[in-house]
């Protein structure tokens, strides 16, 4: 068990590093240290990476002062957010995604929807990180995420994640929403 929890701490770690290093880097290309980036800027330059070239047109709202978060919940909002809205520009075939970040008194919410094909769970190559990424990520913050899929109308994917970092996530007392 503990190997088993050892691999997929460092296929989250890759999955978090190789997301950083896709979009945001410092001056000279070298790829920025999670803390040292500016976590608004990077979503506002992946979203306009994203519509480059013929890409959907992404509808973004914004109701969380995501410099204000503690870095590590920085870092993993911004990994969840990109390997979403890449998916979504890249998978859905979608004339239009919606993201959000909205945030109340305990959690982060991350939502990403679009109304292209869809796709098929059953189909998703194992060796791909997407999903599997996001979700270890969020388990390891204490939370959760959505998805609600079909095939030929789109995706919505709805990640929430404490802001507190105290939850044990397997503790069965912790507050989860489906």
């Amino acid at each position: 068990m503990v190997d088993r929890i050892s691999d997929v701490g460092e296929q989250e770690e890759h999955f978090v590093e190789s997301h950083n290093r896709h979009f945001v880097c410092q001056e000279g290309g070298r790829p920025a240290q999670p803390g040292a980036i500016n976590i608004a800027a990077a979503i506002s330059r992946l979203i306009a990476d994203c519509q480059e070239g013929g890409g959907p047109e992404i509808e973004f709202y914004d109701d969380v002062p995501i410099d204000e978060l503690p870095s590590e919940l920085q870092t993993a909002v911004f990994s969840i957010v990109q390997e979403l809205l890449l998916n979504a520009c890249r998978h859905s075939e979608s004339k239009s995604v919606l993201f959000g970040l909205a945030q109340d008194d305990q959690r982060v919410f991350i939502q990403v929807q679009d109304w292209g094909i869809g796709f098929d769970a059953e189909m998703v190559q194992p060796h791909k990180r997407g999903l599997k990424g996001i979700q270890q990520v969020a388990r390891r913050l204490g939370g959760i995420v959505g998805i609600d899929n079909r095939p030929g109308a789109g995706t919505c994917i709805v990640v929430e994640i404490p802001l507190s970092q105290d939850n044990d996530p397997n503790d069965p007392t912790c507050e989860r929403r489906p």
